[in-house]
């Protein structure tokens, strides 16, 4: 009893000594020493309950259950409240601390105008956006498929809801594919797990091209086993469609997201019978449309097919190694091979923090025991995933979020191989739902420590912290105005963040780069208008509208 006691405290107080942990991935040892402390937490919970039959009673798979519907039930709308509370107070307006989903917005824009790009205006170096190719054209250096998906939103007054349903969408997803190719509690382990993750956190109530990713990759994936499993037209012709939107949003993760489970496919299909490669065949005819509306839509922005906006808006954004940058405004730096593997270490590693806690803990019971061929393909998608994206030099776990469903999936299956992993091992061991114990500290972990709900209130204060030019301009009520934006509420004081305007800069208020003397020019071009200077003071954290006299 007084074990139970000194394990019961060595398990809760290191748990709450992680959470008043300050810092995290920032600091490498703050990071390291909280991962510490859960772990010792983790492991002293985990011989606490091999050796408490009621804490096996009370943990039963029934209850824990409830919890997740509660969850599943409760997170979508947690989701689309902070997605209302960052974006929908502003259709017309978007703030970030990323210049991603600033891009991203205003293609949707243009492309709910009906049109793939707009022209500049005459005196464009005023008008310039980070991410945006200004050139005559006005229009996004991304790949269109999240754009034209934002759109629908956009031409709603609704773009704020798209990103929340494609997130709602993938844990149904999950949970069928889970019960299809294992069982319906490996299933909602799975779709639990991607909730709570900080990843999902982070982007589903953002204008990033990640969840309409993860939610057709997931899709893709679902189809394929229905595919495999049960050949029909519809399923197939489906299949073929999804990898087709995947590759419109983002190509490079759409081929790593195909390799496995397609050349499965095609083998089995040589192995089997004819049926099952007429139904790979309807897989690529139908991708192939969709396939080519990519360089269609390559060739009337850059005039080349084979030149993707991206490229056309910076030369050093490619794949593999040699002279990269993440922005054309960057001096390009060289990307090596030992770069590269140290990109892939520190991602590797933040796979235990953003995605699954103690991931690789969990996944050892399904590397060590007898792999069925799901497990295979899962592992090979999510291998496939992390390996090509070694070749690109931009250093970020966000890549791999399109192999998430394949990731939770292997993630929930290792926590319902734990138990049976012990009895093998152990088999007089007494133990009962210890997979539900590992769910649910991981869950309340993620809940308390990784992604607490007050980052929800700090990431709000954020967000009207940079609205703040906005805001000002609404509260002072300006007509027929040219802003100068000086400098603005942004730890890099990137202006471009906030350069957005109708497309056919039409309207009252005009938001422009301050180009100093040359500011001159503009006047001229709009003698009709008043004139303002935006300033932020970083010290006093307020901004000041001042106008400027003509004369």
């Amino acid at each position: 009893m007084a074990l139970k006691i000194f394990m019961v405290l060595i398990s809760v107080s290191f748990f709450f000594w992680a959470n008043i942990i300050p810092g995290g991935k920032g600091n490498i040892v703050q990071f390291i020493l909280k991962l510490f402390t859960l772990f010792i937490s983790f492991l002293s919970g985990t011989v606490l309950f091999t050796q408490t039959a009621r804490f096996q009673e009370m943990l039963g798979e029934r209850f824990v259950k409830k919890i997740i519907i509660i969850l599943l039930l409760i997170g979508p709308i947690y989701f689309l409240a902070i997605s209302f509370l960052l974006h929908g107070s502003s259709s017309n307006y978007v703030v970030s601390p990323a210049l991603d989903p600033i891009s991203y917005f205003i293609q949707a824009k243009i492309f709910a105008a009906t049109h793939i790009n707009v022209p500049s205006h005459e005196l464009k170096d005023f008008f310039t956006t980070g991410y945006c190719i200004n050139d005559g054209k006005y229009y996004s250096m991304y790949f269109p498929g999240w754009p034209l998906l934002l759109s629908i939103g956009v031409a709603l007054g609704l773009p704020w809801i798209i990103n929340p349903i494609f997130g709602v969408l993938t844990l149904i997803i999950i949970y069928f594919t889970g019960k299809e190719i294992y069982d319906s509690t490996t299933g909602l382990f799975a779709a639990v797990l991607l909730m709570v993750s900080n990843n999902y956190y982070l982007l589903t109530p953002e204008y990033m091209s990640e969840p309409s990713s993860l939610f057709f990759s997931s899709l893709f994936f679902y189809l394929m086993v229905k595919t495999l499993k049960n050949p029909n037209i519809l399923t197939s012709s489906l299949a073929g469609i999804s990898l087709g939107i995947i590759f419109l949003i983002r190509p490079f993760s759409a081929v790593a997201i195909a390799l496995p489970v397609m050349g499965y496919s095609f083998f089995s299909s040589i192995k089997k019978r004819r049926k099952n490669m007429i139904h790979f065949a309807i897989i690529i005819l139908t991708f192939l449309p969709i396939f080519c509306v990519f360089f269609l839509y390559n060739y009337f922005q850059t005039g080349s097919i084979f030149l993707t906006p991206t490229e056309y808006y910076n030369p050093h954004n490619i794949l593999g190694f040699g002279l990269r940058s993440s922005d054309a405004i960057l001096k390009a730096h060289i990307y090596t091979l030992f770069e590269a593997l140290k990109n892939l270490s520190i991602n590797l590693a933040l796979l235990n923090w953003e995605s699954v806690l103690f991931l690789f803990i969990i996944l050892l019971p399904v590397l060590i025991n007898k792999k069925n061929k799901w497990d295979v393909i899962l592992f090979a998608t999510v291998s496939t995933i992390i390996f090509l994206y070694i070749f690109y030099h931009f250093r970020s776990i966000r890549y791999y979020y399109v192999s998430y469903f394949a990731l939770f999936l292997l993630a929930a299956r290792g926590i319902n191989l734990v138990e049976v992993l012990i009895k093998n091992f152990f088999p007089d061991a007494s133990i009962k739902n210890l997979n539900c114990f590992l769910l649910l500290f991981i869950l309340v972990a993620n809940i308390f420590i990784i992604s607490p709900p007050q980052h929800a209130i700090k990431r709000y204060e954020l967000y009207q912290r940079l609205r703040d030019p906005f805001i000002m301009v609404r509260e002072k009520n300006l007509k027929n105005s040219v802003v100068f934006l000086k400098s603005v509420p942004e730890p890099y004081n990137n202006i471009s963040y906030y350069v957005q305007n109708p497309l056919d800069f039409s309207g009252d208020v005009l938001f422009a780069r301050d180009l100093k003397e040359k500011n001159i020019e503009l006047m001229n071009y709009y003698p009709e208008k008043e004139f303002y200077y935006y300033d932020y003071y970083f010290k006093s954290k307020s901004g000041k509208l001042s106008k400027i006299n003509r004369n």
